[in-house]
């Protein structure tokens, strides 16, 4: 009863002395005291499925475009590959608590010379050896929880370039149908105006033109027709970025009907209901910059600890058998134990510039996380901003597209009649085509603030809110693809005792992002290449 109380009060003696990371505040701390109450600008908000984002544009290519991108980009593999290997450093550092054993084997033949009588002389043994280095000061707990925190910062990593991923390869699809949008509409306006240069040589003819009105019209329209290869450059050219994201030849996408022109995604106009501090704890980036904070905490400890004493203790046994010179064979039982202590005195300020080093480190990473989450909150209400002013502007150009539709047909009946001269037609002409650019932009700037929105709000991929691919696409009208499902690592380090360090391994959450399917409208008017008829008679 003694010893066992004798030994239960020397290790709470030693759990004592054990050194302590440095002292930071929790991230949820942290973020409550940087967020605002509330974000400045002001956006109409609604419960949308905030996880699997894209699906709130509507369009099935999409989804199961940036499905295929995050199931198969190598990027994305590569970051899954960073993460073994600091889940594999963190096992290294976490057998050094424990003792090690090692079988060894000898076995020897050789002539003996000194001392005579001369001969042969053989021998052979085998014996285990059993070593441990006692933490007594938590130097070593405190480098696993380090590795512990380099591990939640590769799987934060992974989690930020997903978002990436995701953010770029729905910019590119909105840009791709963009430059499609653009090219059905230079190929509307070259038609009208082809239609326009034919009326006026048959004008001509019957003296009703002149060569001025004619030359003019073939000028307005060889313009345009000189702008429709540079778009399809830029077609190309997004089809080949949509490829590499999705880890394929740029030859090989056609498979997802990228190359069939379809229409700008509408996003939603509101955004999605979400406190400023929750919307920190979301985004993967000032998680990537939390755990930094805690791998340098503990790294303080690291270089604390290496004022105390370091232990070891050696443990050998085994068995020796040997002839020499013809005489019989001698066996001998072989132990040793041996218990090493090593201080440091005098290292020339060595230990206290790593100390303050450490601690230096400590103070930027909190510095960056405090202006990462500065960043943070300036795009959250950057993208707002740009949301609200892109779709106010989409509004004001469907009316004006409506209006310069209506000016261009008038303008053709009065020159067809004689009462307007061919500059009104050329001016309407030029009106209606620069009014259906202004539109085509609009639309696509409101989509890619809608992306921007999404992105700068984490986009579902924090630790809370990770979400399988596979799973996600269940809740779109797109296959499925395959997906490898996410698992995190928690790791949970007690800060009271550094002599105890607890891992918790989780399967992450999987969540449907099927929930909430937003079906978006869009206001009234629409971008269309052909004009009616009247546009020629």
């Amino acid at each position: 009863m003694k010893t066992t109380l004798a030994a239960l009060v020397a290790a709470v003696a030693l759990a004592a002395c054990a050194v302590q990371p440095a002292a930071h505040a929790p991230l949820s701390d942290t973020t409550a005291k940087v967020a605002p109450a509330a974000w400045d600008v002001q956006v109409n908000e609604s419960p949308l499925a905030s996880d699997a984002w894209w699906e709130q544009f509507g369009d099935p290519t999409l989804h199961q475009l940036v499905s295929e991108v995050l199931a198969q980009n190598l990027d994305v593999q590569a970051a899954v590959e960073r993460v073994k290997q600091a889940e594999s450093v963190t096992t290294q550092e976490h057998a050094a608590l424990l003792p090690q054993l090692d079988l060894g084997a000898s076995g020897a033949y050789q002539r003996q010379i000194l001392p005579p009588p001369l001969g042969y002389v053989k021998e052979g043994g085998v014996g285990v050896t059993a070593s441990w280095r006692p933490d007594v000061f938590g130097g070593q707990q405190l480098a696993v929880l380090a590795a512990r925190a380099q591990v939640e910062h590769s799987k934060d990593a992974l989690d930020a370039l997903k978002l990436a991923l995701a953010a770029n390869a729905a910019s590119a699809y909105v840009d791709l149908r963009w430059a499609q949008s653009e090219q059905k509409i230079l190929q509307g306006n070259v038609e009208i105006r082809t239609r326009a240069l034919k009326l006026t040589q048959e004008r001509r003819q019957y003296g009703l033109s002149n060569n001025l009105d004619v030359s003019r019209a073939q000028n307005q329209l060889s313009d345009l027709q000189a702008r429709l290869p540079r778009v399809g450059s830029t077609i190309q050219h997004q089809l080949s970025l949509i490829a590499v994201y999705s880890g394929r030849t740029p030859e090989s996408v056609d498979h997802l009907l990228l190359a069939n022109a379809a229409d700008i995604p509408v996003p939603s106009g509101d955004a999605p209901v979400l406190l400023p501090s929750v919307a920190l704890l979301r985004r993967p980036d000032v998680r990537v910059a939390y755990d930094t904070v805690e791998q340098r905490a503990a790294e303080v400890g690291v270089s604390r600890a290496r004022r105390y004493p370091q232990f070891n203790l050696s443990l050998t046994d085994g068995l020796l058998a040997a002839s020499w010179v013809g005489l019989p064979t001698l066996t001998d039982n072989l132990f040793g134990a041996a218990l090493s202590a090593t201080s440091p005195i005098f290292h020339a300020g060595e230990i206290q510039a790593g100390i303050e080093g450490s601690e230096s480190k400590m103070r930027e990473s909190q510095l960056n996380l405090n202006q990462t989450m500065l960043n943070a909150l300036k795009e959250v209400e950057d993208t707002r901003s740009d949301l609200v002013s892109t779709g106010d502007e989409v509004t004001q150009l469907n009316t004006s597209v409506s209006a310069s539709d209506q000016a261009l047909r008038l303008s053709n009946e009065l020159y067809k009649s004689g009462a307007a001269n061919f500059l009104d037609v050329l001016d309407a002409q030029e009106a209606y085509l620069r009014d259906q650019d202004g539109l085509n932009q609009a639309r696509r700037e409101h989509a890619l603030a809608a992306v921007a929105l999404y992105r700068s709000l984490g986009g579902g991929w924090s630790r809370d809110g990770r979400i399988d691919v596979a799973q996600a696409n269940q809740g779109g009208a797109a296959p499925a693809t395959s997906a490898t499902t996410a698992t995190a690592t928690t790791a949970t380090a007690t800060t009271a005792t550094a002599t105890t360090a607890t891992a918790t391994t989780a399967t992450a959450v999987t969540t449907s992002a099927a929930s909430s399917r937003f079906t978006a409208t869009t206001a009234s008017g629409t971008t269309s290449a052909q004009t009616s008829a009247s546009h020629e008679e």
